[in-house]
């Protein structure tokens, strides 16, 4: 049935204008707590994810970082000190396929086996997700359904996933926090443009000043709750 009527081009569109409130998606906080997130996606990396751990630590921040199952499986002991030191964790699919490329059955098959591959190292619940690139369509829906998954998006994308980017940009960038915000980083890059964007480095450059901007304005870091 919902076959046939994705052969109408009129409907197609209304069934994925409603696919984010099928899948349950969530974007920003309460701006009234006024609290922000901070977010990495695609690890964890065994070079970067360490040093990003020790610099929240400095600053005293939580976040909450969205794992590839691949990855959780490859570095079990890098998953464990995330959430030993404070941060939310969330699945981020087990290879991070681009979802708009492949099957249903496939979707679901990602998107379950990634949070297995969390629950697994942790041994226990772990519902928070976030689809790769952000991606949301009725498929997609399905399958985060399917996976008993709730998942986040974010309001601020500063592009710490573009080449050349500098640590100054992504202060500039994230320099006028507001309440509520929630923000995409990474601490791995899956599918990187080219290879200077492997590097974390300018994303772990920024955060002190990013950090101490926020603190000046009165808000706080929080996790994203599941």
């Amino acid at each position: 049935m919902l076959d046939r009527l994705r052969r109408v081009p009129a409907v197609d569109r209304r069934l994925e204008a409603l696919a984010p409130r099928l899948a349950g998606v969530r974007t920003g906080l309460d701006a009234g707590s006024r609290a922000v997130a901070l977010t990495f996606d695609d690890g964890p990396d065994p070079e970067h994810t360490p040093a990003l751990l020790d610099r929240l630590a400095d600053l005293g921040v939580v976040a909450t970082f969205f794992v590839v199952g691949v990855h959780a499986r490859a570095h079990p002991e890098l998953v464990r000190r995330t959430v030993e030191a404070g941060h939310a964790i969330g699945s981020h699919s087990w290879s991070h396929p681009e979802p708009w490329t492949v099957e249903l059955s496939t979707l679901r098959r990602e998107y379950r086996d990634g949070r297995r591959a969390l629950e697994d190292v942790l041994g226990r619940d772990v519902p928070l997700f976030r689809p790769p690139k952000g991606y949301v369509s009725v498929k997609g829906a399905c399958a985060m359904r399917a996976a008993r998954l709730r998942p986040w998006l974010w309001t601020v994308d500063p592009r710490d996933w573009e080449p050349g980017v500098t640590s100054a940009a992504l202060q500039d960038r994230l320099a006028a926090l507001d309440a509520g915000a929630v923000v995409l980083l990474h601490d791995a890059l899956v599918g990187a443009l080219t290879r200077d964007v492997v590097d974390r480095s300018p994303t772990i450059g920024a955060l002190e000043r990013v950090v101490s901007c926020a603190h000046e304005r009165g808000l706080r870091f929080t996790t994203l709750p599941g």
